[in-house]
C-alpha cells in the first residue's frame, strides 16, 4: 500500500471537506474525480487542490508531441495514494469523452507516471489535452515504448478508479 504524506492527508481533507461544504457547487468546480471501489471512498479534486500536491517536471517524449516536452503535475502514485487504504491492483483512468483504460496500479509505483496539467509551463487546455493528461517517462524507459503504453496517454483525465 502506498504511504500518505502529511501535507497529501491534508489536501485530501480540504478537498473532502471542500466538497461536503460546497456540495453541487463543488461537483461543477471538480477538475478530477477519485474513487476506490473497494472503501467506497470517493474525493474530487478541484483545480486548488490539484495544484496543492506536490509537484513534479519530467521532460519526456512520446507519440503525441513532436519534441522532448516539459510536462508538470503531481505523480499519479501521490494522487492514488490520496484515497488510502484499500487500495486494488488496477485503476480505470477515464477521459471527459468516456474513454477508459484499466492501468495496472504497480505502473504508478514502477515509474514516475505524472498527471500533467501543463507542458513547457503552460498549463494544458481542453483544446490541448487538458486539464490533465497522464504521462508516462517514455525518453528515460525504452521499454514504454510500445502501443500498449500510448494507450494509456490519456488526456482530459476526469476521472480515477481504483478496483
Amino acid at each position: 500500500m502506498i504511504n500518505l504524506s502529511k501535507s497529501l492527508r491534508s489536501v485530501a481533507v480540504f478537498v473532502v471537506v471542500s466538497a461536503w461544504v460546497g456540495g453541487a457547487a463543488a461537483a461543477q468546480d471538480t477538475m478530477l474525480t477519485l474513487t476506490n471501489s473497494i472503501t467506497g471512498a470517493e474525493i474530487l479534486l478541484t483545480e486548488d487542490g490539484v495544484m496543492g500536491l506536490d509537484q513534479v517536471t519530467m521532460s519526456t517524449t512520446n507519440e503525441f508531441v513532436d519534441e522532448m516536452t516539459v510536462f508538470s503535475g503531481p505523480l499519479a502514485r501521490d494522487v492514488v495514494a490520496l484515497l488510502g487504504g484499500g487500495a486494488g491492483d488496477a485503476v480505470v483512468l477515464t477521459a471527459v469523452n468516456d474513454y477508459s483504460i484499466e492501468v495496472p496500479v504497480q505502473d504508478f509505483i514502477d515509474y514516475d507516471v505524472v498527471f500533467a496539467h501543463s507542458t513547457d509551463g503552460e498549463r494544458l487546455s481542453m483544446r490541448d489535452k487538458g486539464p490533465i493528461w497522464v504521462v508516462y517517462p517514455m525518453s528515460d524507459n525504452p521499454e514504454l515504448r510500445d502501443p500498449t503504453y500510448n494507450a494509456r496517454l490519456i488526456w482530459q483525465l476526469v476521472s480515477v478508479e481504483i478496483k
